[in-house]
């Protein structure tokens, strides 16, 4: 088997990836906008506008990735302009696992399930990220989330280069990401 090499990097592509406030840990996860009694408005989405960055395979193809995201914290309220305040801004090196029953638990993914546990122990990922062509949105802790139907290809070039499955090429360690500085951009309520 091949070693295949990723690079998440500092470099913004779009301005124009979409995310909601999420957090397991609050309720409802997604954030939605609120009436004016302070009840949840049901399929009212409170979504921003964030940056999407590079992510490419070193000899290979270049993919668009939401890079940062923000937490639902159970406001009422929605600025017009808040800093991402989840991701991982500081650069990094790992030897990812793959996490093969891995599902978008936000949106229904188009894509194969699956994710790259970039950090063990935590739920960090490269994973399949929302379709904004096809008007879905996803909430984002931060993971690196690969856009706009790009998952497959992802999975899929991946595999090509290095001659097996996924799950094979995350046990034997031949896939190596590097994650590069960025600083956490300033997101637009859309």
């Amino acid at each position: 088997m091949n070693d295949v090499s990723v690079v998440v990097t500092g470099r913004i592509v779009k301005d124009k990836g979409y995310v909601g406030p999420y957090d397991h840990r609050v309720k409802p996860n997604m954030q939605h906008y609120r009436g004016p009694n302070g009840f949840v408005i049901p399929d009212e989405f409170v979504t921003y506008e964030v940056p999407l960055y590079e992510v490419r395979i070193v000899g290979g193809g270049h993919y668009n990735a939401i890079r940062f995201g923000l937490r639902n914290r159970g406001d009422n309220w929605t600025p017009d302009r808040r800093p991402c305040d989840t991701g991982l801004s500081q650069p990094h090196e790992c030897l990812p696992t793959f996490v093969p029953y891995y599902r978008p638990h936000s949106f229904l993914g188009e894509g194969p399930p699956g994710a790259w546990r970039l950090l063990p122990g935590k739920q960090v990922y490269i994973h399949e990220g929302a379709n904004s062509a096809r008007d879905v949105i996803g909430g984002s802790l931060g993971c690196i989330e690969i856009v706009d139907g790009g998952w497959r290809q992802f999975q899929n070039e991946i595999q090509s280069k290095a001659g097996g499955s996924c799950a094979a090429i995350g046990a034997a360690k031949k896939l190596k990401v590097t994650i590069e500085y960025a600083a956490y951009p300033m997101a637009k309520l859309y």
